[in-house]
């Protein structure tokens, strides 16, 4: 259990550097340039503020939700022809949200020649990332989405690709998680569901996403965190049904889920949420967090953009550029807040050694709890 709990803390780490999603401010000096950020003088340079090193320079925005306006932006726009955004799942899952935001906001900035497509891979993660190391190397225009499911999931499907064997080029989101339960529940805080759990473990049934996954995971950290034998979990996955089965089925005790899974239930009334994975409090989230209950348990789900493997340097910048616009596009930004979910940005180099090190800790948690 110590490597379970130490192992969480360094993913905890990262969460920790996460922040709201800015307005974007008046006027922002070189020195502090963000791209679409706005600017007092056309011509001036703000020096390797690019996501990928480049200057950033002083221009009237000529498309996008910037328009008309003085802003920090790349010398030429990014575009991208022939823009796929590949989904490691359906449409209507949370990669498949993110993806679409991905590429609304491309669409939206100007960034894509014509209409993006949006191509679904959905079943286990071999499959999609098969397609994207195999299928898709050294191919032009093709994006992929990825995040903490599918890395979770190389290991537990057997891949036989990581998704660090494509191309990492962002970090973009992070969202968190949520321990909920049915309205009528007898638990109204989560010091009285954990002195049941406690108690006797085996016979509270906890509900979350796909085995594996970062539902599966922050369950496990919980159990870490209250000193629990794994053994003594009964975990089922009901992939996408969460809030639908803590509401239909007596037997889950509670279920464990994105907050923005929970949140339209919750504002029905049929249920309420007893605690959050965030390291601190989230506006509009009437929990608390499970670390201000001294419960050691801070987990972000994040999600991310991959190349195929063998894109060259070019082809690499061009993209870390127009996913740098994205992540400060009106339309992004405004994914984020109808997500309960906060911008979680790490480009490049940064993105690439991150991973590497989260597949890493993933695989020796999973050994751990026994999923592997």
């Amino acid at each position: 259990m110590k490597k379970l709990i130490i192992a969480a803390a360094a993913l905890a780490l990262a969460a920790s550097s996460l922040s709201a999603v800015p307005a974007n401010a008046a006027v922002v000096a070189a020195a502090k340039a963000v791209v679409l950020s706005e600017c007092k003088t056309v011509g001036e340079v703000a020096k390797a503020r690019g996501a990928d090193g480049s200057n950033l320079i002083c221009q009237t925005a000529k498309v996008g939700s910037m328009k008309g306006k003085k802003v920090w932006q790349y010398k030429a726009l990014p575009l991208i022809s022939n823009l796929d955004i590949m989904i490691p799942n359906s449409l209507t899952s949370g990669f498949g949200g993110f993806g679409k935001a991905v590429a609304d906001a491309m669409k939206a900035e100007g960034l894509s020649r014509r209409e993006p497509i949006l191509t679904t891979k959905p079943g286990p993660y071999n499959i999609s990332l098969t397609y994207l190391n195999k299928d898709l190397a050294g191919k032009a225009g093709k994006l992929a989405v990825t995040g903490f499911a599918q890395v979770g999931g190389s290991f537990t499907a057997k891949s036989g690709y990581l998704a660090s064997d494509a191309t990492p080029v962002a970090r973009m989101y992070a969202e968190y998680n949520a321990i909920a339960v049915k309205a009528d529940s007898k638990y109204t805080t989560i010091e009285e569901l954990v002195a049941d759990l406690k108690k006797d473990p085996k016979s509270m049934t906890v509900v979350g996403g796909t085995v594996g996954g970062v539902d599966n995971y922050t369950t496990a950290q919980l159990f870490a965190a209250l000193d629990i034998d794994i053994s003594n979990l009964t975990y089922v996955a009901n992939n996408g049904k969460v809030p639908a089965s803590i509401l239909s089925d007596a037997k889950y005790a509670f279920g464990v889920s994105s907050i923005s899974d929970f949140a339209p239930y919750v504002k029905a009334g049929t249920l309420k949420v007893l605690a959050i994975t965030a390291p601190t409090a989230i506006k509009d989230v009437a929990a608390p967090t499970l670390i201000s209950k001294k419960i050691n348990v801070v987990i972000q789900n994040w999600r991310g953009i991959l190349l195929p493997p063998n894109t060259s340097a070019a082809g690499q910048a061009l993209v870390i550029r127009a996913l740098d616009i994205v992540n400060n596009s009106k339309s992004y930004k405004d994914y984020l807040t109808s997500q309960s979910a906060f911008t979680n940005w790490l480009p490049g180099v940064k993105f690439d050694t991150w991973l590497k090190g989260e597949e890493k800790n993933i695989r020796r948690l999973y050994a751990n709890i026994g999923l592997l």
